[in-house]
């Protein structure tokens, strides 16, 4: 299939996971090249704050934060049944949903607590947006854009629920290339090693920051990855660790 006009604007994204750190820098960058943008959110204070700080977008229809829970695929669904009926054929889903755990040691964990947290949030969101995001998207072809992580190529000692959870996120995207090779779509990843957040500020105060890498320069990566230029690469899981 040839590669998609970079001129067809705008397109429509599903970016869950659109309030967080990350997926308020990918926001505004989809936002900022014209994208209509929907983010699934459960939590109305963190949706609320997303419209307030794009107005004019949400003002024009151009972002929509609607109440949803991004790991379970029938919600999703619903919700990108009336993107469809809006705002025309899905192009891009995305999904940066995720959570972070570690520090103990398998042989310290007496319940799966852990483990099925770091799998629901990582994993399970993921094959629900790329699940119901595919079954959205239109003739002309579309992007998946998932978030990995560097812990999950060479895992390190007491964060095993988290990289097996990021492995999942890894494995996915490559079988999903396989699965849309050859129809216009394709299947992507960020694997991010440690991104300048708040909370991670909060979580290590005395951590060397300088490597770090700002949700920005990610958003740049994800942007790309889900444009119609990028319609070359499929089944790509991407380091961006900054300067480390």
């Amino acid at each position: 299939m040839p590669a998609p006009s970079t001129d067809d604007r705008p397109r429509t994204a599903l970016v869950a996971g659109g309030a967080g750190a990350l997926g308020r820098a990918v926001v505004a960058r989809l936002l900022a090249q014209g994208e209509r943008v929907c983010v699934p959110e459960l939590d109305t204070d963190q949706a609320q704050q997303l419209q307030a700080a794009h107005p004019e977008a949400a003002d024009a229809d151009r972002l929509r934060t609607p109440e949803c829970d991004a790991t379970d695929v029938e919600q999703l669904s619903a919700v990108v049944e009336v993107l469809a009926a809006d705002w025309g054929p899905l192009w891009l889903a995305c999904s940066l949903v995720g959570g972070f755990a570690g520090g103990t040691p398998v042989a310290d964990h007496h319940d799966l607590d852990e483990l099925d947290r770091m799998l629901s949030l990582n994993a399970r969101s993921a094959f629900a947006v790329a699940s119901a995001g595919l079954r959205a998207m239109g003739s002309r072809g579309g992007r998946v854009v998932l978030v990995g992580a560097a812990p999950a190529f060479k895992p390190p000692a007491t964060l095993a629920p988290y990289a097996m959870s990021k492995a999942a996120v890894h494995a996915l995207t490559q079988t999903l290339a396989r699965e849309v090779a050859g129809t216009g779509r394709t299947a992507n990843a960020v694997a991010p090693t440690m991104i300048d957040t708040p909370a991670n500020r909060t979580a290590m105060p005395n951590a060397d920051t300088s490597t770090w890498t700002p949700p920005e320069a990610i958003a740049d990566v994800v942007a790309w990855l889900g444009s119609a230029e990028s319609w070359t690469v499929n089944g790509a899981l991407v380091p961006v660790p900054g300067d480390a």
